[in-house]
């Protein structure tokens, strides 16, 4: 009977997506929470930083655009500056090729790159699912 309560009690994970196309948010967004996820999700990086800097929510995962950047640099590096962020899985989900950004970026642990093109959204969601 204890077992069954513990796996009830199962932690819901906390999806961070910074977007500006409300399309693709959109759909990133419905997507997971149709896989359990709560969704934290923003339009641009300014608000999302603001958001991070004032409630520190806790985060399994960041699906970012790169090129919507804020305060003069991408949330993915603004959210490694966190303590608290530095197991954060961070994916840039971006139509951005590799030959066209600084993929130094790609180094860190938990980093990963997806390139958006149709069907991409189940890769994003493919890498949220892995523990």
């Amino acid at each position: 009977m204890e077992e069954n309560k513990n796996e009830s009690k199962q932690e819901t994970k906390t999806i961070l997506i910074v977007e500006d196309d409300d399309t693709i948010r959109k759909i990133l967004v419905i997507e997971c929470k149709r896989k359990g996820f709560e969704v934290l999700e923003f339009r641009d990086s300014a608000s999302a930083m603001t958001a991070i800097k004032r409630k520190k929510p806790v985060l399994s995962a960041a699906v970012v655009d790169l090129m919507n950047m804020g305060y003069g640099g991408n949330i993915g590096q603004y959210l490694r500056g966190f303590d608290i962020y530095k197991k954060t899985k961070v994916i840039y989900y971006t139509a951005l090729t590799e030959r066209q950004f600084n993929t130094d970026i790609l180094n860190m642990p938990e980093t990963y790159y997806v390139h958006k093109e149709p069907g991409s959204i189940k890769k994003v969601i493919e890498i949220l699912e892995q523990s």
